[in-house]
């Protein structure tokens, strides 16, 4: 029997103020949960095949499912840009509607469990955040979290867009831009500073850089992608770049940071590289680049207990009082090194091989 079409997604393209949260969350009583639950993994994911990875769910399957979902709305629910697979307007406000509606069913089985109904992800605390904050900073720490989070998965989200707001399947997301949706909690966090930094090998080899004039007669690795900057070392140097000048470009802070300790150039990165290696070496050359960075939840997650253990975890991990690096006031890594506190993780350190 040919399931009935809800009469609240009738000729979509006209009157489009119908499209709001009140008639979305009604359709969606009416849609087929496993196809819901496919859009949700795509918007999340922001890749069939990610989504598909996850699930185990084949990509013929979610195309198929996204599909009927979209002949049943009548209008396109995904689309493309530089950084994947993105929602539509409407395909966003139909995932949101399709989330809460997947808490309400859980808070209701689970009799009244105060969690279910404020998570992204029933089960789960999910945290957002940028590839290097969260690979080289967040990840070390997130053992002292877990057990503040009573049956819940911690899923530590990381993105190599640092401009995209992910606001719609994170329960905390941490940014460099203060979000704007008025349905978010949020503040200021830290302060990220920004120097030039080498290895002892590369400066062993081609001297220390001591000032902009000399830039051009170095090499430099360098983190490109959506939401940086990638005008800064055009500045810098001009569009006329010597030959070897850029020997390594990644999307990834990880792999710049291993190109850099491993003596393969010169890079800008946060001052707090030098406490994670002592084989970083910061130059003493004027680049005065600084970042806000905030926290953010939403506003009805404001009593959840996992949800203010996560906000009390991030303030910790980011105290200035315990690391300077983050204060607002820039501090050079060569006087916070003189009286370190806090807890500090070395990473990686067994793994690379500072001679080269």
């Amino acid at each position: 029997m040919a399931s009935k079409q809800p009469a609240a997604i009738q000729n979509p393209d006209h009157g489009v103020p119908r499209w709001n949260a009140t008639h979305v969350r009604t359709l969606v009583r009416d849609l087929d949960w496993d196809d819901l639950r496919a859009l949700l993994l795509v918007t999340e994911h922001h890749s069939f095949r990610a989504a598909a990875d996850s699930s185990r769910l084949s990509l013929n399957t979610l195309r198929r499912r996204i599909e009927r979902l979209e002949d049943r709305i009548g209008t396109k629910l995904l689309g493309r840009s530089r950084s994947g697979v993105v929602p539509t307007d409407i395909g966003l406000m139909l995932a949101r509607a399709a989330r809460e509606m997947a808490g309400a069913a859980l808070s209701a089985e689970s009799e009244g469990d105060g969690e279910a109904n404020v998570l992204i992800n029933p089960g789960e605390l999910t945290i957002g955040c940028t590839e290097g904050l969260g690979s080289l900073w967040l990840t070390p720490r997130l053992n002292d979290l877990s057990p503040n989070l009573s049956n819940l998965t911690v899923s530590l989200q990381l993105d190599y867009d640092v401009a995209r707001d992910r606001s719609d399947v994170v329960d905390v997301g941490v940014a460099f831009s203060e979000p704007h949706r008025r349905d978010l909690v949020r503040a200021k966090l830290a302060t990220i500073h920004y120097m030039l930094f080498a290895s002892e090998a590369y400066i062993r080899r081609n001297g220390a850089m001591t000032s902009l004039d000399q830039f051009r007669d170095h090499q430099f690795v360098e983190q490109s992608g959506p939401g940086l900057n990638p005008g800064l070392i055009k500045y810098l140097v001009g569009s006329d770049w010597p030959d070897g000048f850029m020997p390594i470009r990644s999307n990834s802070a990880l792999s710049v940071y291993w190109a850099v300790v491993n003596g393969a150039g010169i890079a800008a990165l946060p001052t707090y590289a030098r406490a994670v290696s002592k084989h970083l070496i910061p130059l003493d050359v004027p680049l005065p680049l600084r970042f806000d960075l905030w926290y953010y939840f939403h506003a009805e997650a404001r009593h959840s207990p996992a949800v203010r253990a996560t906000i009390d975890w991030l303030k910790a991990a980011f105290d200035p009082d315990l690391y300077p690096w983050f204060a607002d006031q820039f501090v050079h890594p060569r006087d916070f090194e003189k009286n370190r506190t806090g807890k500090v993780i070395r990473l990686f350190e067994g793994l690379l091989d500072p001679r080269k």
